[in-house]
């Protein structure tokens, strides 16, 4: 099994990319995350996370920015009436974050509100998620380090730090990067933004 690659891209379209690996092009099914930083990146080399999906007719790889992407991605598989597809819509439009926020605020109608989830499909994934994502997404808050009231985690930090390490950046600059960006912006415009600071 395909758990991961490194390769320049060389196409992208609205939902996948080709990544060449030592002359090989490989075709990788992607969340927006992957598709925006492949043309970001342009001839650069860029690694993603994969899940690699057998059936009878067709080998499949779906490609992820971040671990938490690709394990969410897999998550949303175990449950009934979800499939590639519509996991992979979900994991696009969505940042692990949010999905979490969802299912602990019974939010059905963020999760319908991804093309191809219906209300029978919404209600199952708050419900059936509910305890399958503490190692994917920690809690949503963290004590102050006062000791004081509890506030937000930025836990989008750590998903754009991982990412640009796999992108090459070294940690010290990829941390020094990501503290220029905004710390509610998705991951995918952290990444972005903090790949033109680290390359000035």
């Amino acid at each position: 099994m395909i758990a991961h690659l490194t390769g320049r891209p060389v196409h992208a379209d609205a939902d996948s990319v080709v990544l060449d690996v030592q002359g090989v092009g490989y075709l990788v099914r992607a969340t927006t995350s992957v598709i925006r930083a492949a043309a970001t990146l342009k001839a650069a080399s860029m690694s993603v996370f994969i899940h690699t999906s057998v059936r009878e007719d067709a080998i499949q790889l779906f490609g992820f920015a971040t671990l938490s992407e690709q394990r969410l991605f897999e998550r949303l598989l175990t449950l009934q009436g979800v499939g590639p597809k519509v996991a992979l819509a979900i994991v696009s439009t969505y940042e692990p974050t949010d999905i979490r926020r969802a299912v602990e605020n019974d939010d059905v109608a963020l999760m319908q509100s991804v093309p191809g989830v219906g209300p029978k499909v919404a209600r199952r994934i708050v419900t059936e998620l509910r305890d399958k994502l503490n190692d994917i997404v920690p809690a949503l808050t963290v004590l102050n380090a006062t000791g004081g009231d509890l506030v937000p985690s930025d836990h989008t930090y750590y998903d754009a730090r991982d990412a640009l390490v796999e992108l090459g950046i070294p940690l010290a600059s990829a941390e020094a990067a990501l503290r220029e960006t905004d710390s509610d912006a998705p991951v995918s415009d952290r990444i972005r933004h903090a790949l033109q600071v680290a390359r000035t």
